[in-house]
């Protein structure tokens, strides 16, 4: 059955990503609430001294078959680099894609990442 924007309003997902200088794959959820505009990244371990990150400047926009997302974070992995994520999440297979980019910055952050998270 094929869900639809409604049925979405929250939703968590989960698997792996490679953050932007790192090289190896960390485990991660993210939870959407469409509702609020919130998005919420747990990791297994620490990162930049958290485990849970929060996006700002949060925007999310429906389509006709997934939902578009794109918000921002800052200190992560390293103090005061900032990177923008976007994503699209699927209606009908439960699926997450997207890709993190990194600002310019002196912290040697560099290189865009994407990734694949599976609704749970």
């Amino acid at each position: 059955m094929t869900q639809t924007p409604d049925d979405q309003q929250q939703a968590e997902f989960r698997g792996s990503l490679i953050i932007p200088s790192e090289a190896e794959p960390r485990n991660v959820s993210l939870h959407l609430d469409k509702e609020r505009k919130a998005v919420a990244i747990r990791f297994d371990g620490e990162i930049g001294g958290a485990s849970e990150w929060h996006g700002s400047s949060v925007r999310v926009a429906d389509r006709l078959k997934y939902t578009e997302v794109v918000f921002t974070t800052v200190g992560l992995p390293k103090e005061t680099v900032q990177m923008t994520w976007k994503f699209n999440a699927g209606y009908a297979d439960g699926t997450l894609v997207g890709v993190i980019i990194p600002k310019p910055n002196d912290q040697r952050v560099t290189g865009e990442k994407g990734f694949t998270l599976i609704r749970v």
